[in-house]
């Protein structure tokens, strides 16, 4: 359908670029470009539909690895234990302290390590 609808839209965007006669009809050039550009479509929707051979054989393969990894993967999240909320909370509660722990220790370590070399007189004070 989108297809169709985007060779009528050819038809309609097309300047008047003259007609040529088919089987006693009088025809526009856009609409024989239309024509034609959903003639292709529909052959490269058939290629790929009907998977003949030209080389779609390797993307399918790609494709069929890619489906069976996640395949796998969903059968592994399946045997996965998920914390409760009380251990999501308890753990997550432990993780926040120990980053501003750390955070707490680097800026002190930072700030000493600054005042060691301003009077060392590496760094220039201020």
């Amino acid at each position: 359908m989108l297809v169709l609808f985007a060779s009528v839209r050819i038809v309609q965007m097309s300047p008047d670029l003259g007609r040529f006669s088919l089987i006693g009809l009088s025809v526009p050039y856009s609409l024989g470009w239309a024509g034609g550009f959903f003639v292709l479509c529909g052959a490269v929707v058939a290629l790929l539909t009907l998977g003949l051979r030209t080389g779609i054989e390797a993307i399918d393969g790609k494709t069929a690895g890619f489906v069976e990894l996640l395949t796998e993967t969903e059968t592994e999240l399946k045997k996965v234990s998920w914390p409760s909320k009380e251990e999501l909370r308890s753990s997550t509660a432990v993780v926040l302290a120990c980053m501003v722990v750390l955070g707490v220790f680097l800026f002190a370590v930072d700030q000493a390590v600054a005042w060691l070399m301003m009077n060392l007189r590496v760094l220039p004070e201020g």
